[in-house]
């Protein structure tokens, strides 16, 4: 590769897939340092945050979780990955960020791992378990998300104890570019009603974004965001449909926040906000009804990616399936993958160089 001009030679490698550019680091100490270098790995993530790939986890009641990228034009085909670590230790997977997938142990999250599938490299991450005495945990759990301005992938992980009377919340940032745990000293009067509010959390725009309220046991009618920058909550505008009757969930679509609306298991609703923090930029996007899907009873359904002709998108229905939904035709057709005895959970990565 000597013969390359040094700015062709980065712009080539950097649209090399990864198992690719692991090889060429064994070529010379030239290209081991090319690659290895913060700026490399800065160009080469841009370059495949262009093109999304889909990973789908899957786990039966009481087995290990496999995972295996998905091609939706032969999903019998994939291979399953092989992971570093025993992954029946970390049962949950807390989402994907920047080609990293970060999972969590039981009982509170002691525990978390962030995993490169494409490198094959992790880290294991120990929680603050900072209780406050004689007080009742009602929740704790970590969620994770990128730090452009900082380059810093970060996990956030929120405690709340308390009751009806009163609540207490504490939060703690970990930084992986620093590897270290710090608190955040602001009041979230919110609670998280998780009967409600399925899955985790997204990250949209530097910030993880939840659906709580302002009192327990009610409907999640406020979303809450966590600007990973500044380290402060903010309140988002919701579109006008949302309420608390609305059986309500998160989701991306394009890098787009989205609210998912499920009305009586059998009408579900996709909302996208074009344009981040601006309320009339709410539009739905996605109309499920009975009428244009074959099975109709919906328990959970999550907006996962656009197909590349960006006239379809791809919804995993009750961790069972895929609809790909015509928005043109507003029709759908189904797709199914794997064992139905397993559960799968479907997330949208990029095969990237980021170190661990």
């Amino acid at each position: 590769m000597s013969d390359i001009p040094p700015d062709a030679l980065v712009n080539i490698l950097s649209r090399l897939p990864v198992k690719s550019l692991l090889r060429c680091r064994s070529l010379s100490k030239t290209e081991r340092a090319l690659i290895d270098s913060p700026h490399f790995v800065n160009l080469h993530t841009k370059q495949s945050m262009k093109t999304d790939k889909l990973l789908v986890s899957s786990k039966c009641t009481h087995s290990s979780t496999s995972f295996r990228p998905l091609n939706l034009d032969s999903p019998q085909t994939s291979v399953e990955l092989e992971t570093p670590f025993d992954t029946t230790n970390f049962p949950n997977v807390l989402g994907t960020c920047h080609g990293l997938v970060c999972l969590s142990n039981m009982p509170f999250d002691r525990f978390i791992v962030l995993w490169n599938p494409a490198t094959q490299k992790h880290k294991v991450i120990l929680t603050p378990m900072v209780y406050p005495s004689r007080s009742n945990v009602l929740i704790a759990f970590n969620q994770v998300g990128y730090d452009h301005v900082n380059d810093d992938h970060k996990v956030v992980r929120l405690i709340q104890t308390g009751g009806y009377v009163w609540l207490n919340s504490m939060v703690f940032v970990y930084s992986l570019k620093l590897n270290m745990w710090r608190s955040v000293e602001q009041r979230f009067p919110y609670y998280f009603n998780l009967a409600l509010c399925q899955g985790q959390g997204v990250c949209v725009n530097s910030a993880l974004h939840w659906l709580v309220s302002k009192q327990p046991h009610l409907g999640n009618d406020l979303l809450v965001s966590f600007d990973l920058v500044s380290q402060s909550f903010r309140l988002v505008p919701h579109p006008e449909c949302f309420n608390s009757d609305m059986i309500t969930s998160l989701g991306v679509l394009g890098g787009c926040l989205c609210v998912v609306g499920h009305r009586e298991l059998r009408s579900i609703d996709v909302w996208v906000m074009g344009e981040y923090g601006v309320k009339e930029s709410w539009s739905k996007l996605v109309a499920l009804t009975p009428g244009n899907v074959s099975r109709c009873v919906f328990l959970s359904v999550r907006p996962i990616t656009y197909l590349k002709n960006g006239k379809e998108v791809v919804l995993e229905v009750n961790q069972q399936w895929f609809e790909i939904y015509d928005l043109e035709k507003k029709t759908s057709r189904q797709i199914m993958i794997g064992d139905a005895s397993r559960r799968i959970s479907t997330y949208v990565y990029q095969e990237t160089l980021v170190r661990l």
